[in-house]
């Protein structure tokens, strides 16, 4: 029976080990990173989505709440978040379909699906679905002089912990 036991452990670690990182969905998408049909952001009951048909799509709990209306635009559609702060789907032929036109200088941009259900490309704040609901708390964004940038929920949305993810220095 142990044997049996360290045989399925280890087919099951194997299965995790060989899951390419692309099929891990996470609550943002950072700079570079895009999400290729099919795949989403989560967060708790909300995902945003690339559907088969192009669209863009932001459900609460099945609902759609929001989409790009790109549906029906092409196929082989992926989302990406640009190094320029642009959020830009492309179809098959890598021709732009739709973009939030928040193209700005390239730096350290990030898509967040927030706990409030609204999505939000950050370095500031520069573009969002608006869909976040009354009464939440949302997530505090950190800038580092390294050029990083720190997410910190609600939760932990304290001054004295915020001050721990920067270290400031004085050019005096």
């Amino acid at each position: 029976m142990a044997s049996f036991t360290f045989f399925l452990f280890a087919a099951t670690l194997t299965v995790l080990l060989a899951t390419p990182a692309s099929c891990q969905y996470y609550n943002h998408l950072l700079a570079g990173e895009r999400l290729n049909t099919g795949q989403a952001l989560t967060q708790g009951g909300y995902s945003f989505i690339i559907q088969s048909d192009c669209n863009l799509v932001l459900y609460e709990y099945g609902s759609a709440i929001w989409s790009s209306g790109t549906n029906g635009k092409g196929k082989g559609c992926y989302v990406t978040m640009q190094t320029d702060g642009n959020l830009v789907i492309y179809n098959r032929k890598n021709k732009a379909i739709w973009a939030s036109n928040t193209n700005r200088e390239t730096g350290n941009y990030i898509l967040i699906l927030q706990k409030d259900r609204n999505v939000v490309i950050y370095s500031l704040p520069i573009w969002a679905t608006g869909t976040n609901t009354v009464g939440s708390a949302g997530v505090a964004i950190a800038g580092a002089g390294n050029g990083t940038v720190a997410v910190s929920g609600a939760e932990q949305n304290k001054v004295r912990e915020m001050g721990k993810m920067v270290e400031l220095k004085s050019d005096e």
